[in-house]
């Protein structure tokens, strides 16, 4: 029973700490009472007496309690708490065996103060950063003390020159941006979600491998490298003259792709739908699109199709190569939510359909080596 009362206390810490945030003193507290009261002799007296070890006197601090009248048909006439007061900020600590946090909160807290007044309302929305960030909040300041006086839109993340390790503020990147946008609103008013938008830093380029399925024009264009990477700005630059490209979104695939006239293999890592897309040189070849069997897989050929309407066709996506490996057949872990994908051919459709109405997925190792030598040598 004094359970739910201790219970009542530990959930008002986190208010306690927010009025030491905002200055607010303390106010009493008063806990509610217990409905279910003793049925027995045993458990009354063993109740009152974890009461009143908790009982404040005048040598010690606790909580105050008011006592009233309670007949119990078992039990006759008896006394049992009404209320309970904690009237001081002692007494609460006292009862939580908070003191020596509650302490160090204060000194911690009048530390960030002192450095940004501002942070009030960053430490308002989570009290508890005040000590859970105690050991990286020297390194927090200097990060923000110089994202605050600096333009650093001209570095990447990890090259800040900040007195850090380098990994730091990628660490704690979630913290400085929220930090950042509370002490300098005013300075951070572009509408941003993450650390690098909100500082404008340079991004590592993404690699797309490329592997030339002819050497012949590897040996023209690459110096004979089979396989290099490259960013998508670059492609897009590039005004080679192939005849096909293949796309593949799993990296072994790059490498089964026999050697092909005149054509490229690109691993695009699960972003073609969101990068390689306005392409010029996808555009002008013909495209070859080889992804996941499974409803993620066939929202990006959709979103592909939209993309390249006249020249991409899938390869191992289709019906047929569904049930050729139907046993292979394994379940998402999601369900299936995709309504239309108005772009599919009939096939890619056909096969969509069957995965959906069983939940399923076609893992791409578990297709046959030999159908997909069968199938990509019937590719002229």
């Amino acid at each position: 029973m004094i359970e739910a009362y201790q219970q009542q206390l530990i959930k008002y810490y986190k208010g306690y700490l927010r009025d030491i945030i905002s200055g607010k003193p303390f106010s009493a507290v008063v806990l509610r009472g217990e409905k279910n009261k003793p049925t027995t002799t045993v458990e009354l007296h063993r109740a009152i007496a974890l009461f009143q070890k908790n009982e404040k006197t005048a040598q010690r601090r606790g909580w105050t309690i008011a006592w009233e009248d309670w007949s119990s048909k078992k039990l006759g006439k008896q006394k049992w708490v009404s209320t309970i007061i904690v009237d001081t900020e002692e007494d609460y600590l006292h009862l939580l065996q908070k003191e020596e946090e509650a302490a160090a909160f204060k000194h911690q807290l009048q530390i960030l103060l002192d450095w940004q007044p501002a942070i009030q309302s960053f430490l308002m929305d989570k009290p508890e950063r005040v000590l859970d960030l105690k050991i990286v909040w020297s390194g927090l300041q200097k990060v923000v003390d110089h994202l605050l006086a600096h333009d650093v839109s001209n570095h990447y993340i990890r090259s800040i020159p900040v007195p850090v390790h380098t990994k730091f503020i990628e660490a704690y990147r979630p913290v400085i941006f929220s930090l950042l946008k509370a002490i300098a609103p005013e300075k951070y008013t572009v509408d941003s979600t993450t650390l690098d938008e909100l500082l404008l830093l340079k991004q590592k380029p993404h690699l797309y491998p490329i592997r030339w399925l002819d050497k012949t024009i590897a040996e023209q264009f690459m110096h004979g490298m089979e396989i290099t990477g490259v960013t998508v700005d670059w492609l897009k630059q590039i005004n080679w003259d192939i005849k096909e490209v293949w796309l593949v979104e799993n990296e072994t695939n790059l490498y089964l792709i026999p050697e092909r006239k005149n054509a490229i293999a690109i691993f695009s890592k699960g972003k073609a739908t969101h990068s390689l897309k306005d392409v010029p040189l996808l555009a002008k070849a013909q495209l070859f699109y080889w992804g996941d069997l499974d409803e993620e897989g066939y929202k990006m050929l959709n979103a592909m199709h939209g993309y390249y309407p006249h020249n991409l066709q899938s390869v191992f996506m289709d019906e047929t190569t569904l049930l050729r490996h139907a046993g292979e057949m394994g379940k998402q872990d999601a369900v299936y939510k995709t309504v239309s994908l108005e772009y599919l051919t009939r096939e890619e459709q056909a096969a969509f359909n069957i995965l959906k109405y069983h939940n399923g997925r076609l893992e791409q190792e578990r297709i046959r080596q030999d159908y997909v030598v069968e199938v990509l040598g019937k590719i002229s």
